[in-house]
């Protein structure tokens, strides 16, 4: 069993760091995926598409992507703050301190 030599206390092996979903960044890279066919296309001459088409569709793109970004902004401030991992931890080991202490 390799685990890339990297191994945290007792022996388990390390979270992998996780980060949020970016939603703008996914519509950005669908919408330059078609582009960059186009200018492909265009190279091997089996496309007509004009360049001022072509040129006009970056920033298109680009403008999709910010609405994007600024709708998940509004959505994550709406929802407020989540509640980490470690947070929990905390408040169920406080709630068991409670416990314990009432019973004794």
């Amino acid at each position: 069993m390799s685990d890339g030599g990297h191994r945290c206390r007792a022996g388990r092996r390390p979270r992998v760091g996780r980060h949020r979903f970016e939603p703008a960044r996914l519509v950005l890279g669908l919408c330059l995926l078609p582009i960059a066919a186009l200018y492909a296309l265009d190279a091997v001459d089996e496309t007509d598409v004009p360049v001022a088409a072509r040129f006009a569709m970056l920033p298109a793109a680009l403008l999709l992507a910010a609405v994007v970004a600024v709708i998940a902004v509004a959505v994550r401030r709406a929802r407020g703050p989540r509640e980490t991992a470690k947070a929990r931890e905390t408040a169920k080991a406080r709630e068991a301190d409670e416990v314990g202490a009432g019973e004794g």
